[in-house]
């Protein structure tokens, strides 16, 4: 009995190994995909909010796009180009960065600040709704001028603008991934 008793044993031993292999051998073919969306959705959302970060963080801009274009010439008028910057779009701020620096190196910013402020005297307001709002607005050129505009490294580039009437607009966006929503320059 006891060399019975020692036989059933082993093959149990081994009857439990198949079982195993089996239940492995199942996981792998039917519970690894399932694993594997698990991991790309999860991975899928880390990245959203990687991508989101800069928008639920960003501070700079004001209840109205009137009042955001105000703030931005305020820091303008003192020279802080870094924080004209941050009232643009989060997607442009570099880029207007490197420009208003630019400006200033070259000494123009004080005519970027006049032209702006001149531009916003003839606003009119077109499409507006709770996401986006634009603002047109003409202005006329008497007689053709040349003028240096700052490029990179330093260097200016001259362009002739010619003379006519001509029409521009700046839109403002908002930004909803705050917890308060507040109006960005998307474009100037």
């Amino acid at each position: 009995m006891n060399k019975l008793w020692i036989n059933l044993k082993s093959w149990y031993g081994v009857l439990f190994l198949v079982l195993l292999a089996g239940g492995v051998l199942w996981f792998v073919l039917n519970g690894m995909p399932y694993v594997n969306n698990l991991r790309a959705n999860w991975e899928a959302k880390r990245l959203q909010a990687q991508w989101e970060k800069p928008y639920r963080e960003d501070k700079y801009g004001g209840k109205t796009p009137e009042e955001t274009y105000d703030m931005f010439l305020d820091a303008l008028r003192k020279g802080d180009t870094t924080l004209a910057s941050k009232y643009f779009v989060v997607g442009k701020q570099d880029n207007w960065l490197k420009t208003f620096q630019e400006y200033q190196s070259q000494n123009l910013l004080v005519n970027l600040i006049g032209e702006l402020e001149q531009n916003r005297k003839f606003w009119t307001p077109q499409n507006r709704n709770d996401e986006e709002v634009r603002y047109t607005y003409s202005y006329t050129r008497e007689t053709p001028s040349t003028t240096e505009l700052p490029v990179s490294g330093g260097k200016t580039q001259k362009i002739t603008l010619p003379a006519g009437r001509f029409n521009a607009e700046t839109i403002f966006s908002k930004n909803t991934m705050t917890n308060i929503w507040i109006w960005k320059i998307s474009q100037l």
